[in-house]
């Protein structure tokens, strides 16, 4: 079943992922991991929704470490966490692919020591790397790509949704259907906040 922008978003949404802290990020090892936990989005909602940055950013991507995902989809979104917060009132970044909690820890990291504006006493809404388990959520709602072809299997779409976690409303849903990031880049979504 897939939603649009104004539906809820539904109840009961579990992710997995191994916490990144951002105040630690720049001296951890890619190589060190601790065990997956779950993301229970309900719970994350409850907690930003009477704060002053109600708003949820999910990037999804096909996968961890591919060219395009790596290079130009998720570098904007932690060059501008500070923005996303104080402009935007965004309360948690959450980045997801079909890819292992594992995998998606050390990308995240990497990518987050990549980027010099990080600072570890920044203002920046949470940020999270979550794995969608094969992909489950995404391809219950037509957000799924079939990367068989390619050896990968079924795959999160690239896309990016924006909720409000008061009102649990979809504010903005953008999935592309050419390779680039035209409706779920950082552009694009945040034009919508």
């Amino acid at each position: 079943m897939s939603f649009q922008e104004g539906d809820q978003f539904p109840k009961d949404v579990t992710f997995t992922h191994v916490p990144i802290d951002l105040a630690t990020v720049q001296t951890a090892s890619a190589l060190a991991c601790e065990i997956p936990t779950p993301l229970k989005l309900d719970k994350l909602f409850d907690q930003l929704a009477d704060t002053s940055s109600p708003n949820v950013v999910i990037v999804s991507v096909p996968g961890a470490f591919t060219p395009t995902c790596t290079e130009n989809h998720i570098p904007p979104y932690l060059t501008h966490l500070a923005a996303l917060k104080n402009d935007k009132k965004v309360g948690a970044l959450i980045i997801i692919s079909a890819n292992d909690a594992f995998v998606l820890n050390a990308w995240g990291k990497l990518l987050i020591k990549n980027e010099a504006s990080v600072s570890a006493s920044g203002d920046y809404p949470r940020v999270i790397f979550a794995s969608d388990p094969a992909a489950k959520f995404s391809a219950a709602h037509d957000l799924s790509v079939d990367a068989s072809a390619n050896g990968m299997g079924i795959r999160t779409a690239r896309y990016g949704l924006v909720v409000d976690a008061k009102s649990r409303k979809i504010k903005y849903l953008g999935k592309e259907v050419e390779r680039g990031v035209k409706h779920s880049g950082y552009e694009a979504v945040t034009s919508k906040l």
